[in-house]
């Protein structure tokens, strides 16, 4: 096997790749031996099938399906292997003839395939504009409310004998089977319950008032969907589950909220030396503002700034070749290619421009910042109001760990934490690096200076963070 690059223009070029048959041949009689140990086809006693009997029932498509495989992982690794910055992926030159196992009988046969190449990219960031950075700081309101959650999460409990409307009530969730017995093997969780949580279905909470330290009582789900939400686990997993659930009490408690005092001071921010009410409201207005807000106006500064970079830096493209691309990939005729064509420059663009910055910056996401950045949410989801208590945390870290496993097996799962840590890690670089204008702003004064749909978007995701 051999592949030589032609370039066919500045930003194009045609792979040639030059196949024998002694590339695939030995795999097609590999496979057609193991076929002739294994097979069962009529007439015949396993192992017994003729060797001419099986090239003739199985021999061209096994030589198809090995040659398209042997050319894709050639064509990927020689792209790998040569550092190749591919637009998409390559496509069939329109010069390749048909291939027909029975009647072409060369000794080597060639297959031609089109690239396109991304340009490189220049940027001097200090011939740029300065940009506008807004700078979230609390108001009051924000921080009276931020210590009113602090001294819930931080909150002691105090066991009570009966559960009534305004109790946590901790305990083991556990499967049963049909004899409402304990499953053996089944699913089982510490949960812990919020009867003044308003997301508690009242139905759940009428069955809750009332019980005492060890009573046990039953859960029937309607659905595998209400079963996921109550003990918050993902619906695959909850389709696994039997939905008749038992809930063994292990305690009831109230909570106690802890006075303003340095003792408290301490344990929220241990590493400070905090003894003042004012220098805790300072210090508990930073936990405000690296919240919601501030992620809205990192999100609205870097769309603002790839913007200004794309209006300032020359990312020619390879149109004709992306004309093709664009009507294999997408299954369009010309008319659709030609009608969408602006779109998919503009985004193809925006790719080139993030990858390079991206290389620019050296990001790389490691193993552990996934892990924990799926422990940081997987807390904040089920344990909102625990989240910045370490003793807490240091208790559910078993549980935290087994969804984190789960959560690193989910492809889908891993390429958005890789992407919005990539975005995070892209976003302080640019800050970093470009010249800004930084301009303070309180809460309410950015969410009035919003457009109303902005403002929309911005009220939705401070209140989703605040149902974490």
């Amino acid at each position: 096997m051999e592949i030589i690059k032609e370039d066919t223009g500045e930003l194009t070029a045609t792979l040639h790749l030059k196949l024998s048959k002694q590339d695939y041949l030995p795999q097609v009689e590999a496979e057609l031996k193991k076929l002739q140990r294994d097979a069962f086809i009529p007439g015949f006693r396993k192992g017994k099938v003729p060797m001419g009997h099986l090239k003739k029932l199985y021999g061209d498509s096994l030589i198809m399906e090995r040659i398209n495989k042997f050319v894709s992982e050639s064509l990927n690794q020689y792209i790998i292997e040569n550092q190749l910055p591919i637009i998409g992926y390559p496509i069939s030159n329109p010069q390749n003839k048909p291939f027909d196992v029975e009647f072409d009988q060369a000794d080597e046969h060639e297959f031609l395939f089109d690239i396109g190449l991304t340009p490189e990219i220049k940027i001097d960031f200090s011939e740029l504009q300065p940009i506008k950075y807004y700078l979230i700081i609390p108001s009051q309101t924000d921080i009276d409310r931020q210590i009113e959650e602090l001294r819930d999460q931080f909150a002691e409990l105090v066991e009570i004998e009966s559960a009534d409307e305004e109790a946590i009530i901790e305990g083991k969730v556990f499967e049963i089977d049909d004899l409402s017995s304990p499953k053996e093997n089944g699913y089982e969780q510490f949960i812990r319950l919020d009867l003044k949580d308003e997301a508690l279905p009242q139905q759940i909470k009428d069955k809750l008032l009332g019980i005492k330290k060890d009573q046990i009582i039953d859960f029937l789900f309607d659905s595998a969907e209400d079963l996921a939400r109550f003990i918050r686990i993902d619906f695959k997993k909850a389709k696994e589950i039997h939905l008749n659930l038992q809930f063994k009490v292990s305690g009831n408690f109230h909570k106690r909220l802890p006075e303003l005092n340095p003792d408290f001071f301490h344990q929220v921010f241990p590493e400070q030396n905090i003894e003042t009410l004012e220098a805790f409201r300072a210090e508990a207005a930073k936990k405000v503002h690296v919240d919601f807000l501030q992620n809205h106006s990192d999100k609205t500064f870097y769309l603002a700034i790839m913007q200004q970079l794309l209006n300032h830096v020359n990312i020619p493209l390879p149109e004709d070749f992306l004309k093709r691309w664009i009507a294999f990939h997408e299954n369009m005729n010309s008319e659709e290619v030609n009608k969408n064509l602006d779109k998919f420059v503009e985004s193809i663009r925006m790719e080139i421009l993030r990858n390079h910055l991206i290389n620019k910056a050296e990001i790389k996401i490691n193993e552990e910042e996934i892990r924990n950045y799926f422990a940081h949410e997987i807390i904040a989801s089920n344990f909102p109001y625990f989240q910045y208590n370490n003793d807490i945390i240091e208790k559910i870290t078993q549980v935290v760990n087994v969804a984190v496993d789960e959560a690193m097996k989910n492809e889908k799962d891993l390429e958005r934490a890789k992407n919005e840590l990539t975005d995070v890690k892209l976003i302080d670089f640019l800050k970093s690096n470009l010249p800004l204008e930084f301009i303070e702003m309180d809460t309410i004064t950015y969410i009035d200076s919003l457009s109303p749909k902005q403002e929309d978007k911005a009220l939705e995701e401070q209140t989703e963070e605040k149902l974490k």
